[in-house]
């Protein structure tokens, strides 16, 4: 549940909705509604450029941390 959560936390705190981060990355909204979702599974070829744009860490989507729990 960890990833979803926190792709969700970033991409708010970057302040994009689900479309914005959607057209930059040239993905669906549908598609990162449904990894925020944890029902989906991403292709590892896209973690550089979801990383690079919401300007974190790869491992910053995988750290369980408190304070993320956004619902």
């Amino acid at each position: 549940m960890t990833f979803g959560v926190n792709l969700r936390y970033f991409r708010i705190r970057k302040g994009l909705t689900l479309q914005e981060l959607a057209e930059r990355l040239h993905v669906s909204a549908n598609y990162l509604s449904t990894l925020e979702n944890n029902n989906g599974k991403i292709k590892p070829e896209f973690l550089p450029r979801l990383c690079a744009e919401l300007g974190i860490q790869l491992t910053d989507l995988f750290e369980a941390t408190a304070e993320r729990r956004i619902y």
